[in-house]
């Protein structure tokens, strides 16, 4: 059959697009709560378990989707195929049934005395819940001290990590993750003929 332009304001598919807004807002909650250990634990959860309802969502408004099944048979062989995907619906079971997943966060703290390359650089102890003032209290005491202190900076990373994913970063497993399901929805609202909503 042809394709026409859905002629109202709201898309067809509106409740899957809403509910691929509540992930990403979550996402960005989860992104500004990073040296919050339990608010990041709660919002990147959030994401995972939202994402998934995008795609039940959509299962639900197959009507609207001419040839369903094989559209969407082909997405789910290519999410299948993907590791990452089967990582977030693995995570996702997890979460909803066993309980939180297993995250491991790394600190790293680092005096950088110069903005040259082979300026001085100096490794502080770093602890999980330490704030950027209590590791500024950990720099060494010495006669590069007062250097530091005019000249350098406080380089501090973290990195939340679920231990069955240990290559990626927990927030840009998620990101990536949303990405490929944006990408699903973009492509049912082509399929319908409408236009794709922006990423």
């Amino acid at each position: 059959g042809s394709k026409t332009k859905a002629s109202s304001k709201e898309s067809s598919l509106a409740a899957v697009d809403r509910r691929l807004e509540d992930a990403h807002l979550q996402w960005h909650q989860a992104e500004q709560n990073y040296f919050d250990p339990e608010r990041f634990r709660i919002a990147i959860q959030s994401t995972i378990q939202t994402l998934r309802t995008v795609t039940f969502i959509l299962q639900k408004n197959k009507k609207q989707i001419p040839n369903f099944e094989k559209w969407y048979t082909e997405w789910q062989k290519r999410f299948r195929a993907d590791p990452l995907m089967k990582w977030m619906h693995d995570a996702r079971n997890k979460i909803e049934k066993e309980g939180d997943l297993e995250t491991n966060s790394f600190v790293r703290a680092e005096v950088i005395a110069s903005y040259l390359d082979e300026g001085l650089k100096i490794e502080v102890p770093a602890e999980l819940f330490d704030s950027p003032q209590q590791l500024l209290e950990k720099i060494p005491q010495g006669a590069a001290l007062k250097h530091i202190r005019e000249h350098g900076s406080l380089k501090i990373e973290r990195r939340w990590v679920e231990n069955s994913l240990p290559d990626h970063g927990l927030l840009d497993a998620v990101s990536i993750a949303y990405g490929r399901i944006a990408e699903l929805v973009q492509d049912a609202h082509r399929h319908i003929g409408e236009e794709a909503p922006p990423l």
